[in-house]
């Protein structure tokens, strides 16, 4: 870091966590970036860096650039799957990417004897059709050179390559560590003089290039450096508070500018529980808030669609949508399982023959190397728009999607990758079962940094997915399958044929109502519409809004109604407990207390897995839905 030119001052600034700070405080120490120089934020999750670097040194490859994607990991990150998956998802690519692992004999106390057998992590390289070299990591003339000629390797004959450097970790693992616990120190001692910091110095005095003299008085120089930048480090304030809030999105999002506002008000009356000192701007007065920001309306709204509609399904709504994205931006990609030949549910026929095999790729089938790859294309400055065959199974990528590429804009200040939407055909179907019916909106909507879209129609999957491709942050696309080829007579089947876009985080008042508020999304909303004419029939004048975008969510919207029914229904396929339902409730509640007539009721799945043979009981009926309406109406 400090041969790219990070500062011991930028070092020290980091460690504490103070203004100068480049992560704002947000990193623990030593996790530096410098995306000016390509480096990005060192991540604490061991081996996720892996799979994300084929994707860039794919997008090298497809750019012509003479560059190539580094990702450096030592012996223990290259027993996880990541390591595996990024040397196959890198070697069916072409990716100009090397692959540095750096072997000191110890994943903190366990041996790499206790990590595999055979002949080394280089011998790996061969099976995937990598090549692969062994070098001696403790010369660093050797591993200069190794490199270089990898390097031109990569570049020239698009392929990555695997360099394993043998060396030895003299020191431990952090501070916490005791190596003394697990190792014996005469083992230490005798490769002390082996480093490459010794061997090195050893041959800079055998050549006169170096001495006694001059290594006093650079430990010297270092050990003053570093005391200096300490001291004018802990004179600095921590950041100010609001920069907190900052960076989760590409802007401030509703809830986080009022968790901001009522943060800023809340520590200085209770002073005596806070260093409110040590933070700048904390000992003054409140800082200027608008009350405009906690709006939940999209700040920037596109313009209304025009021109001429077709009668379309989902599947072909979410096709139309894809191949005008691609049209418009020759650095949009698409990739995942089978989406060649157009996806198991076709939304992506055509696309390959239209827009070539580099740009619409079948993947392995391994859905954190492809979330993994996503970030890469991203980082490199790509569109990636990937298909997970099915939600259900997009939970080994979960740990690329919540740890990575969610925190990414966090991490990196504002910086990495962020042009990412996955799309996942999600929720019943009739005949899925557990593995091919779940709705997991949810567990995402408690990560910060991803926004959530569910479309109830083909006119809205086209303009959400068009603006979820375009937009700075990583979108959640999760497409109701069970609606793909659903015929819809109604003006949601009536899409425009050219480009337009529906803003996120902005709900759809679907039907006006006076009595009770119906809230749901996606496939869910169709049954609050049956629901809600069977009530009619009793006299009962329901109010449905689909929310479209789970994160953001439109909160006025739906505090709106509320004031105006003084009833509300929530509905959605996932199970009750900690469904995206809870978190609705306790806001409308907290808000709209003192119009409500009755207690806010959920129908929602229930709290088993899904089955087979109760599909029709397991999920929100309109039947059922009808019986909280009206049993909400007699409270």
């Amino acid at each position: 870091f400090l041969w790219r030119g990070l500062t011991p001052q930028e070092m020290c600034d980091q460690n504490i966590g103070n203004e100068g700070d480049r992560s704002k405080g947000r990193n623990l120490q030593v996790h530096y970036s410098l995306l000016e120089k390509n480096v990005e934020c060192v991540s604490a999750c061991l081996s996720t860096q892996i799979p994300q670097a084929p994707g860039a040194g794919y997008a090298f490859k497809l750019d012509g650039e003479d560059r190539v994607s580094v990702a450096y990991f030592g012996d223990g990150a290259a027993s996880e799957g990541d390591a595996l998956t990024a040397l196959n998802f890198a070697a069916v690519f072409g990716s100009q990417t090397l692959f540095i692992c750096r072997n000191n004999g110890f994943a903190i106390s366990t041996d790499v004897k206790d990590q595999f057998i055979g002949d080394g992590i280089a011998a790996r390289g061969p099976a995937f059709g990598v090549p692969s070299v062994r070098v001696d990591g403790n010369d660093l003339v050797a591993v200069y050179l190794a490199t270089q000629e990898a390097r031109r390797l990569a570049v020239e004959e698009k392929t990555p390559v695997l360099l394993e450097l043998m060396t030895y970790r003299v020191g431990d693992h952090t501070t916490s560590d005791d190596s003394k616990s697990y190792r014996s120190t005469d083992e230490v001692q005798e490769w002390k003089p082996r480093g490459p910091i010794p061997r090195f110095r050893a041959y800079l005095e055998s050549v006169g290039a170096w001495n006694a003299e001059k290594q006093t008085e650079l430990e010297a120089k270092a050990k003053a450096d570093i005391v200096e930048a300490f001291k004018a480090g802990e004179a600095k304030k921590r950041p100010a508070l609001r920069e907190m809030f900052t960076d989760v999105y590409i802007e401030v999002p509703w809830n986080l500018e009022e968790q901001w506002q009522q943060t800023e008000k809340h520590v200085r009356e209770y002073p005596s529980d806070y260093n409110l000192s040590r933070y700048r701007g904390l000992d003054g007065p409140v800082p200027a808030m608008d009350p405009a920001l906690v709006k939940s309306a999209p700040r920037k709204v596109p313009p209304a669609p025009t021109g001429p509609t077709k009668r379309m399904t989902m599947v072909s709504a979410i096709n139309s949508a894809l191949h005008i994205a691609m049209a418009a931006d020759p650095k949009t990609v698409v990739f995942g399982e089978d989406v060649g030949f157009g996806g198991v549910f076709r939304c992506s026929v055509g696309l390959r023959d239209e827009f070539g095999a580099e740009r619409v790729m079948n993947t392995p089938l391994c859905e954190q190397a492809i979330a993994g790859f996503a970030v890469g294309l991203s980082v490199a400055g790509y569109k990636t728009i990937a298909e997970m065959q099915f939600a259900d199974y997009i939970f080994p990528a979960f740990d690329q999607i919540v740890n990575e590429i969610a925190k990414y804009r966090y991490r990196n200040v504002g910086g990495g990758c962020g042009n990412i939407t996955f799309r996942a055909p999600c929720s019943a179907v009739g005949h899925g079962s557990m593995y091919h019916s779940q709705s997991v909106e949810s567990y995402f909507a408690h990560c910060p940094g991803l926004k959530i879209v569910m479309p109830r129609g083909p006119k809205q999957a086209k303009g959400l997915l068009l603006a979820a491709i375009r937009d700075p942050d990583p979108v959640m696309f999760f497409e109701p399958k069970v609606l793909y080829r659903h015929v819809f007579e109604d003006s949601n089947g009536d899409v425009p044929i050219g480009d337009y876009e529906l803003p996120l985080g902005q709900a759809d008042i679907v039907r006006e109502g006076t009595d009770i508020t119906l809230v749901g999304w996606g496939s869910q909303v169709a049954r609050l519409e049956a629901a809600a004419e069977r009530a009619a029939a009793e006299g009962i004048s329901c109010e449905i809004i689909d929310l479209q975008t789970i994160i953001p969510w439109d909160i006025d919207t739906v505090e709106a109604s509320v004031n105006k029914t003084g009833r509300l229904v929530v509905t959605h396929e996932a199970p009750t407990v900690n469904g995206f339902g809870s978190e609705i409730v306790s806001k409308i509640q907290e808000r709209c207390f003192l119009h409500l007539e009755a207690p806010i009721q959920r129908v929602c799945g229930h709290d088993t897995h899904f089955p087979y043979a109760w599909e029709e009981f397991y999920v929100p009926s309109p039947a059922r839905v009808l019986a909280a309406i009206k049993s909400t109406m007699k409270y």
